[in-house]
């Protein structure tokens, strides 16, 4: 894991940036109105909820039946409104609206039963995983003691190696005649293989009648069935034809699902720390609990608190901090919303380990940490160190930034409190073994006792004072100082770095400093600009770099580069055993220099080069349906109702521009209605954000921003949007952040649209940047809160019961169901020769499987049907 606050993720360092909102300006409209108010409370009801009886009075008139069915089926109340429209078929057969509407309701009640059924039973499959976690870890200490637990783990450690050889549904897709049938031998020996190691499995634990092995022989029994449906398939595949492929891709999919979850409920039973996954299925279980589930009564969620609580006390006893820390946070997820006060303890437990885990990353020795989240094949060749990270830093940078937080934090600072997180961040440095490896003076015990004890002594004052001030978290910051020098001399430059972490990690989690080895890749976020060949790429350990799609327009495409191509290497460098972020700062460079990938595709005999010049990468962040033959999007989702259908993945300069041009197309192709999908946008550039919700609102305050030191300010709509009549749907989710928030939020507020999904994220705070020390490093800090049209704040504080933006129209999705519908969308946004109608076919399956998505449709549908 690469340490530094800015690192560039997989895809994001090729070609996208974040970008930080600046100052609020108004927009050229000051006329103001009054947003629509709404009752205390969220005012939504999950798709299938059945909480409020139909309408008892019958309409007089055809028309105002369909009136009053399609208003409950708006407030989210399908059965009630399929009901109604059943009794106004009835009474008048002959009308089509009547008939249209019913047809409508009938076929997405039908899709929505559907996922309710799906939801249950991830539901009872995370809880039964949580017993054999719970089990596992009771048992595996016997079979220790008895001898037997490596020779099992052993045998199980076969059959998940025979089954990584196994092809892919995915692979079958994207191969040619000849390829596919060499991927059906392959994978059908791989299937055998698979099944030749499970018969060994249960051999050693002959004659063990406990309820474990019970579980275990079930579960191979289980997989065997898997094996042998998955072997069938892949035997009778046909493969001569495209669409022979993709028929057998789809009988593939659901089987290599069911096997791929069979091979990990084997797996729970023999690894090396079961209650983990007990922990994490739960956490999911819960998730998945329909409402009313009363869960935290049920045993196996009593048992896991005690269990996991256990877990979380002999890790800290035996300073195994990762551990620890993945037993306190799902402790805090299983009681958030549960118990508060437990909640709480565990959120402050969760920060005290993960300040020993950061200290032994940096500091001391990695093994403990590393093999708790993943396998290494060696040292990264990117990973900063402390060495890194701290250069530049000095102490007047902290004092700077001190100073800084009277004057511009968002509510008044609790002194006391950052003092507190500031020395305890010191403190866990000085009282962590490992980091002696790193600063040797902490190694003598003597010397170490006394910097430990000093830092306790602080804490200890603090604690006694009344009254905590700047002055004293100043004169604090000394005397940590001073105290190393004369005892452990850990580097001044490192005790600076903690100190400041540790104080702003007390204020919130957006509050940072960003140090002198951060500035430079924190002005390339800012700044938004990027250069390379406009590439977005993934890589399996040890396996040369993939292209998942060229953008459109990039130099990359201009070169010919496809969806699917493999990377072998990059200027002559091979890519198989190098790092993402070693790629990327390979591909990336000055803006007009070259860079040479080296292209292996099916069909080509050999590898072939193609030498790309570097150019600025422009990020299209509007989106529609499907892309087009010319790489362009077709906006439309519903050609016959006229529903178009834009996603936005993030707000930036370019944003609102391209906005508009889209709805420009589509009023000209006759749309009368639009699906907004704000749906995974973590949000971006505020005045972008606000130039989008300006395209649907005809007038009124879009946002205001309010603080304790900084003037309050806001900014209005004006009567010039693209948009302003014709219905309207924004589907959100728990991932919709910051900029998003406030375009759904202003869009409900002022009734313009209806919201439909689940809850946003809630945040909703402004973060200014402050220069310290001539910019050679910066103070991130948040000076205040967004506030929607009604008033009502965005941002979630702690033990916060609203927040964000809730639906108009609830409709829940489990993290199984939104997989599915991400990877057909992954696959129908490539920029790739498709068959043309195997891609209407997963244009389809798309819409099908995403039920928020056909929920927003439905909705708009029937208002126009209502008129």
């Amino acid at each position: 894991m690469k340490l530094t606050r800015y690192a560039l993720g997989l895809l994001a360092g090729l070609i996208i940036g974040s970008f930080i909102a600046g100052t609020c300006s108004a927009a050229a409209s000051t006329r103001r109105t009054t947003p629509a108010t709404h009752p205390p409370g969220p005012a939504t009801q999950a798709v299938t909820a059945a909480t409020r009886p139909a309408t008892q009075t019958r309409p007089a008139r055809v028309e105002d039946a369909l009136a009053a069915a399609v208003k409950e089926a708006l407030a989210g109340r399908f059965l009630q409104a399929t009901k109604a429209l059943r009794i106004t078929a009835k009474a008048a057969p002959d009308n089509a609206a009547a008939a249209a509407a019913l047809d409508l309701l009938d076929r997405h009640l039908s899709r929505s039963n559907r996922s309710r059924t799906e939801q249950r039973r991830e539901y009872t499959e995370a809880v039964r995983r949580v017993r054999h976690g719970m089990l596992a870890e009771q048992y595996l200490p016997k079979l220790a003691k008895a001898k037997v637990d490596q020779k099992l783990r052993k045998k199980i450690s076969a059959v998940v190696s025979a089954y990584g050889e196994i092809g892919s549904c995915e692979g079958l897709m994207d191969a040619d005649t000849k390829a596919a049938n060499k991927l059906c031998d392959e994978a059908t020996r791989a299937l055998e293989q698979t099944d030749a190691a499970l018969k060994g499995t249960l051999k050693a634990l002959k004659g063990d009648t406990s309820q474990y092995a019970k579980v275990l022989d079930g579960l191979v029994a289980a997989l065997k069935r898997q094996l042998n449906a998955c072997r069938q398939v892949w035997h009778d595949a046909k493969t001569d034809t495209a669409h022979e492929r993709a028929e057998t891709a789809d009988k593939l999919k659901p089987l290599e699902d069911e096997l791929a979850l069979a091979v990990a409920d084997l797996e729970v039973m023999t690894a090396m720390k079961p209650w983990r996954i007990a922990l994490s299925q739960g956490r999911l279980a819960k998730q998945l609990a329909g409402k009313g589930e009363e869960y935290s009564r049920q045993e196996w969620y009593k048992s896991l608190l005690a269990d996991s609580q256990a877990q979380a006390n002999k890790a800290v006893a035996d300073a195994r901090w990762f551990d620890a820390l993945m037993a306190y946070a799902g402790l805090e997820e299983l009681l958030t919303g549960i118990d508060s006060k437990k909640e709480q303890f565990y959120k402050d437990k969760v920060k005290e380990a993960r300040r020993h885990v950061r200290m032994l990353r940096l500091y001391g020795d990695e093994d403990e940490s590393r093999t708790a989240s993943k396998p290494t094949t060696g040292p990264s060749d990117t990973e900063a160190t402390w060495h890194e990270m701290s250069a530049g830093i000095d102490a007047k940078m902290v004092k700077k930034a001190i100073e800084k937080l009277n004057d511009f934090y968002v509510v008044p600072v609790d002194y006391k409190k950052v003092s507190r997180g500031a020395l305890l961040s010191v403190h866990v440095l000085g009282k962590t073994p490992q980091a002696a490896k790193s600063f040797p003076l902490l190694g003598d015990k003597d010397r170490q006792q006394r910097f430990v004890k000093a830092i306790e002594a602080q804490l200890a004052a603090i604690d006694r004072r009344n009254g905590v001030d700047q002055l004293d978290l100043s004169l604090a910051l000394h005397t940590v100082l001073s105290v190393s020098e004369d005892t452990v001399k850990i580097p001044t430059r490192v005790l600076a770095m903690e100190f400041a972490d540790g104080l702003l990690d007390e204020l919130d989690r957006f509050s940072s400093m960003i140090w002198p080895d951060d500035v430079a890749d924190f002005r390339k976020h800012t700044m938004g600009q990027f250069f390379g060949v406009g590439i977005q790429i993934t890589k399996k350990p040890g396996e040369p770099l993939k292209v998942v799609t060229p953008l459109v327009g990039s130099p990359a495409f201009r070169a010919g580069i496809k969806a699917g191509d493999t990377i072998i290497a990059v200027d002559g460098r091979a890519t198989e055993d190098r790092s993402v972020d070693r790629l990327v700062r390979m591909i990336t460079g000055k803006k007009g220099t070259k860079v040479v990938l080296t292209i292996s595709r099916p069909g080509l005999i050999k590898p072939m080069d193609k030498a790309i010049i570097r150019d600025e990468i422009h990020i299209r962040t509007v989106k529609g349906w499907r892309r087009i033959r010319n790489g362009k999007w077709d906006h439309c989702i519903d050609p016959k109702a006229k529903v178009g259908y834009i996603r936005i993945s993030q707000f930036t300069d370019t944003t609102a521009r391209d906005l508009a041009e889209a709805l420009t197309k589509m009023q000209e192709g006759g749309m009368k209605s639009l699906v907004l999908d704000l749906r995974f946008n973590p949000g971006g550039l505020l005045r972008a954000a606000t130039k989008v919700a300006d395209q649907f609102l005809a007038g009124g305050r879009i946002v205001s921003t309010k603080g304790r030191q900084v003037r309050r300010t806001e900014v209005n709509a004006s009567p010039s949007g693209k948009f302003l009549k014709g219905g309207l749907a924004v589907l959100i989710n728990e991932h919709s952040a910051s900029a998003a928030e406030i375009v759904a939020g202003a869009i409900k507020d002022w009734r313009r649209g209806l919201i439909v999904g689940q809850r946003t994220f809630g945040k909703g705070s402004v973060q200014n940047v402050i220069p310290i020390r001539e910019q050679r490093s910066y103070l991130k800090l948040t000076t205040a809160y967004y506030y929607l049209p009604s008033g009502r704040q965005i941002h979630k504080q702690n033990a916060s019961t609203d927040w964000g933006v809730v639906p108009d129209v609830e409709v829940t999705v489990t993290p199984r169901q939104m997989k599915h519908w991400l990877e057909i969308r992954r696959k129908t946004d490539l920029l790739k020769e498709v068959d043309q109608h195997l891609l209407k076919e997963a244009m389809a399956k798309q819409y099908d499987a995403d039920l928020q998505l056909s929920s927003a449709v439905l909705l708009l549908k029937l208002k126009g049907l209502a008129g």
